[in-house]
């Protein structure tokens, strides 16, 4: 991400103050081409923890894959995995979030 996007992603963040829940991030990717199909990964539970699957992520005008990770579990939240979606003749990234658990 660039120090520009960073920047603005700080300052949208600042705005909303401590009421904020979650922000989206779209990562616009101007590729034309579909992602690849996931890479399957197998992961082993681990308490306390959330795995957030790998995905591809569009770089220098090609696909990458990402590993997978872990991050430490939330409470009373659940982990959205992120997801690519066409959008107007390209696709876009949104990545995963925190939703609160109903």
């Amino acid at each position: 991400m660039s120090i520009w996007k960073s920047g603005v992603l700080a300052l949208i963040l600042l705005a909303t103050g401590p009421t904020a829940h979650a922000a989206v991030v779209v990562i616009h990717s101007r590729s034309r081409e579909a992602p690849p199909p996931v890479v399957e990964e197998h992961p082993v539970a681990r308490r306390g923890y959330v795995w957030v699957g790998g995905h591809h992520a569009y770089r220098h005008q090609h696909y990458v894959w990402t590993r997978g990770h872990y991050v430490r579990e939330r409470r009373n939240y659940e982990y959205v995995p992120g997801h690519w979606e066409p959008h107007e003749g390209h696709y876009d990234w949104y990545g995963g979030e925190w939703h609160p658990r109903r």
